[in-house]
């Protein structure tokens, strides 16, 4: 039945994720959103009698000299939670599903607030093929999190950042609901001296880009010998260009979420620069982005950056990318 929601809606969800972005790829969602969840369902329904079987064990003694014998027989866990993020909604909600329906448990399911369309086409999908006892989806802001963390679950998984995961820990500590954190962090890439800097651009710039760097697994910063520096600029303009001859009213190159986000990122922009950095940023045709009717910026590589800068000491989640230099390892 999850198979089946994914394929028969999947154009509906390439369109909901488009309007709660302003503009995201459709080939991108069709990627990671829809056909990234399908293996994991298929790995599960492929495997599933095969993990419920009884798994034996040796008997100690002195039960088997009484004939005893031992075996693990695994049983569902109950009720599972889900609070799932804004980046990549739909399969940060279905690619756990597919262990938690494989193991005999139920879902409830809280999705962004951020990207309420896909939030509430997930409710929808969800409930035209389950039971409301099976499957259920609570849709809301903030104070419908906070009810949702606190619940009894008798397992609870949360995506998102560090700091919101601290509140849902403290919440899931009254009923003792073992937790799995799927956090943020830095993501360092090292270049060395023998790198070939333009298929390494290549590949940074398009992990930076997909998503415009909303994505836990997109490079943070690089590190690049410093005789090399010019050139990795150099190739990360023409890794970009490549994949985006123009920027602002290109549908495939996706907006930041929202006002909020947009603003955090240029505030990074800003305190970098005031300390000294220098902004590089990367507009193939060189247009104007202070009028425009979604939240996009232009990748923008910062040089000269130093560790008490904002932008290197969070998560950037956004197309900035800071490069440090270094003469020896």
């Amino acid at each position: 039945r999850t198979i089946g929601l994914l394929v028969d809606y999947k154009d509906r969800i390439c369109e909901a994720l488009r309007e709660d972005f302003g503009h995201r790829s459709p080939d991108q969602s069709l990627i990671t959103d829809v056909y990234g969840c399908l293996g994991g369902l298929k790995q599960a329904k492929k495997n599933l009698r095969r993990w419920m079987r009884p798994e034996r064990r040796k008997t100690m003694f002195p039960l088997n000299l009484a004939g005893a014998r031992s075996y693990i027989a695994y049983q569902p866990l109950g009720t599972v939670g889900i609070i799932s993020p804004w980046n990549f909604p739909v399969q940060l909600t279905f690619t756990p599903l597919a262990g938690i329906f494989a193991a005999g448990n139920r879902a409830m399911i809280k999705p962004s607030e951020f990207t309420p369309l896909t939030s509430a086409l997930m409710a929808e999908m969800f409930a035209s093929a389950f039971d409301e006892e099976e499957v259920a989806v609570f849709t809301g802001g903030p104070e419908v999190g906070t009810a949702f963390s606190a619940l009894p679950f008798d397992h609870l998984l949360f995506t998102g950042a560090t700091a919101v995961a601290r509140h849902v820990m403290r919440a899931a500590a009254d009923n003792l609901v073992p937790l799995t954190l799927e956090l943020g962090g830095k993501s360092p890439v090292v270049l060395g001296q023998s790198a070939n800097m333009q298929q390494s651009a290549d590949r940074i710039m398009n992990g930076k880009m997909l998503n415009a760097g909303q994505i836990c697994l997109a490079p943070d910063y690089v590190l690049v010998p410093q005789a090399r520096r010019d050139e990795f600029v150099t190739a990360s303009r023409q890794a970009v260009a490549a994949m985006y001859p123009s920027l602002k009213d290109n549908p495939d190159y996706t907006s930041v979420i929202n006002q909020r986000h947009y603003d955090r990122l240029q505030s990074y922009l800003s305190d970098a620069a005031e300390k000294g950095a220098q902004l590089v940023e990367i507009n193939p045709a060189d247009e104007d982005f202070t009028q425009q009717p979604h939240h996009k910026i232009p990748p923008t590589l910062l040089l000269d950056v130093t560790d008490d800068m904002k932008i290197m000491q969070e998560e950037i989640f956004g197309p900035l990318l800071p490069v440090k230099s270094y003469a020896d390892v």
